[in-house]
């Protein structure tokens, strides 16, 4: 298999290399003709792709060399031009446009000259516009036109990375206008939006203590009282009220605070506080008073219906395979021939379910509104189908019989290729159900889960 491999990947490259040599004497080809004919720059073009091909094309390197020169001094003639010109911009782009092509030619080691007093003139082309765009960028800068301002500081930092205090003023030019809309946040009370503007400016500024004070404005403190649980299951609701306390714990919004559960039963056992006295506007802000919280979170379990329905053998009918000898008078051999016994084999059938459904309801501690609310259900279910045979597993087909022991015109055997590959799925099948218990946690934790999308969605600012 290995030595197979290798073969293929020698063979591969190989050909590969017929091609490689095959297309670069074709562009060598076409770049000689272009030559000959005083059209230079197409041939250098086709002379660096022939290398491109084959890098070691001697003829191509030579024609590259050639022609490439020349394309290169009519670069260099446009730079010449503009520099004489005073177009500092058209000057310097001029110029790395020529550099570029003689870079593209030295990874060939092509070595194309350019005159070292070029690279004195492109000098000052530089300086010159260097000190315009900057120019350019401090009065957009000035005038607040932080994108434009942004625009030419970018392109100084392409032709000159170390220029003056450019890398300040991008800082600047980046950063200040979300520093200011996250001050602007803040005079309107936006908090949230606030914290998340400050986080985009760290250690810019003072915007480290800005969000720090941000997120504490915008800290929404919310009591989870005690779940209650309007089903005949007893406890039923306790897992719903564990699994809602674990998402909030977990779900790291950073605006969200739980109150302690322990200090609230506290609390609520101390001022003989009932839950149902709890959804009116005068009790709600009496418990947002006791506890420190903006808004009181209640949940309730509305239904659960669980349903077992236990793998049950089902006693079929079917047909086990086997071979058999027999004499062949012809060529004085035994043959082996197949058949069919009839046999019995068992089908099971199982799946449990768990339905259930849950309410959650965010009150406001200040006036007793309902801030959220939402009746969300969730069913899951599992089910199991197999087969047990006590015979050879392999040699099992479904089928009909009337009689076991009587051959009959109704006898039926499902030999198809569907049939059988059916039943051997079913042999092979998996023969464990889920419990109700671990369906039920399932379906909790995607409810609950869903409720704690929903609360950490609602923005008090927004509303």
């Amino acid at each position: 298999m290995n030595y197979t491999m290798k073969l293929k990947n020698l063979v591969y490259i190989f050909v590969l290399f017929l091609v490689s040599c095959s297309g670069t004497k074709k562009m060598t080809k076409k770049a000689l003709a272009f030559e000959q004919q005083g059209m230079y720059t197409e041939a250098a073009s086709y002379f660096l792709d022939a290398l491109t091909r084959k890098s070691t094309n001697i003829d191509a390197a030579m024609g590259l060399k050639r022609t490439g020169q020349l394309v290169l001094d009519d670069k260099l003639a446009t730079f010449f031009k503009t520099h004489s010109d005073k177009q500092y911009k058209n000057a310097v782009y001029a110029y790395i446009d020529a550099t570029q092509w003689r870079s593209k030619a030295k990874v060939y080691r092509v070595n194309l000259d350019i005159p070292s007093y070029y690279e004195d003139y492109y000098s000052d082309d530089l300086a010159a516009y260097l000190s315009l765009v900057y120019d350019k960028a401090l009065a957009h800068l000035d005038k607040e036109q932080f994108d434009l301002g942004l625009s030419f500081l970018d392109e100084i930092l392409r032709l000159s990375p170390a220029y003056k205090d450019v890398a300040e003023l991008k800082t600047y030019a980046r950063l200040e206008p979300v520093y200011r809309k996250g001050n602007l946040a803040l005079e309107i009370k936006k908090f949230r939006k606030a914290y998340y503007l400050f986080g985009k400016t760290n250690s810019y500024k003072d915007s480290d203590e800005l969000k720090a004070y941000a997120l504490k404005e915008a800290q929404y403190p919310i009591a989870m009282l005690p779940f209650e649980n309007a089903t005949n299951s007893t406890n039923a609701h306790k897992a719903f009220e564990s699994q809602f306390l674990n998402l909030f714990i977990n779900n790291k919004n950073p605006f969200i605070k739980i109150i302690d559960r322990v200090h609230i039963q506290t609390i609520l056992n101390e001022q003989e506080l009932g839950l149902s006295g709890l959804v009116d506007s005068q009790t709600a802000a009496r418990a947002g008073d006791l506890f420190g919280a903006k808004a009181l979170l209640v949940g309730r379990l509305v239904s659960i219906d669980v349903k077992k329905v236990l793998p049950k053998p089902i006693k079929k009918k079917g047909w086990e395979s086997y071979t058999q000898k027999k004499y062949n008078a012809a060529t004085k051999e035994n043959d082996l021939i197949t058949k069919y016994k009839k046999v019995y084999y068992y089908e099971y059938q199982g799946n449990n379910s768990v339905n259930l459904a849950v309410e959650y309801k965010l009150i406001s501690t200040e006036t007793g509104e309902i801030l959220a609310t939402n009746l969300i259900s969730d069913k899951r279910t599992d089910f199991v189908r197999y087969i047990k045979f006590d015979g050879n597993t392999k040699n099992l087909y479904s089928g009909s019989w009337s009689y076991k022991l009587i051959s009959s015109d109704s006898d039926n055997i499902n030999n198809s290729y569907s049939d059988r590959k059916q039943i051997q799925n079913l042999l092979k099948a998996n023969r464990t159900i889920r419990s109700t218990e671990d369906l039920k946690s399932t379906a909790l934790k995607n409810v609950s889960s869903k409720a704690v999308n929903e609360i950490n969605a609602y923005n008090p600012e927004e509303n």
